[in-house]
């Protein structure tokens, strides 16, 4: 499968069940860290919570959900920012530029959404598939830190963030 075979949509109220459902497989579950069922708001209460603040962007293939993206919407008016969460892609397609599609195409819809001055979004230190991910769409490392109530012990948390002003100069 290419990634010309995968179409994108925003979830609606009715896509709830189907996103909770794809974060629930045992194997996307466990790529998280912590994972997704093991943190203070449930994959259910994530998933909600986001699509009222934010959007999700699903990725589908034969209309079965092979990857999403979660956005939490404006979280600082003042300084307009955007943040981004969870990002999932099925383990059977990984490192097929899945990722990076839902990535580009969500900067692109919180762009033509909010207008933000800057993007960001957070993960943990080990995880380099997300580093290359947010290297290749503009996103920069901009500070490795603890974060107790997020990460366990030892593992830190790497924030990206995206300049927006120069992101839309260089479209």
């Amino acid at each position: 499968m290419t990634r010309k075979e995968v179409e994108l949509s925003l979830a609606t109220k009715k896509d709830i069940p189907r996103i909770v459902s794809f974060l629930s497989k045992p194997e996307i579950d466990r790529a998280f860290v912590p994972h997704l069922s093991q943190r203070s708001l449930s994959i259910e209460e994530r998933v909600e919570s986001k699509l009222v603040k934010g959007f999700w962007l699903i990725a589908y293939h034969n209309k079965v959900i092979v990857g999403c993206r979660g956005c939490n919407g404006i979280v600082d008016q003042i300084k307009g920012v955007v943040e981004f969460s969870t990002i999932a892609v099925a383990q059977n397609l990984q490192r097929t530029g899945i990722g990076v599609l839902l990535l580009r195409t969500a900067v692109k819809i919180a762009l033509e959404r909010y207008a933000p001055s800057v993007m960001k979004f957070d993960s943990w230190s080990t995880n380099t598939t997300i580093e290359r991910m947010a290297l290749k769409v503009g996103f920069i490392k901009n500070r490795t830190f603890e974060d107790p109530a997020k990460r366990p012990p030892g593992i830190q948390s790497v924030e990206y963030i995206l300049d927006c002003s120069k992101h839309i100069r260089e479209q």
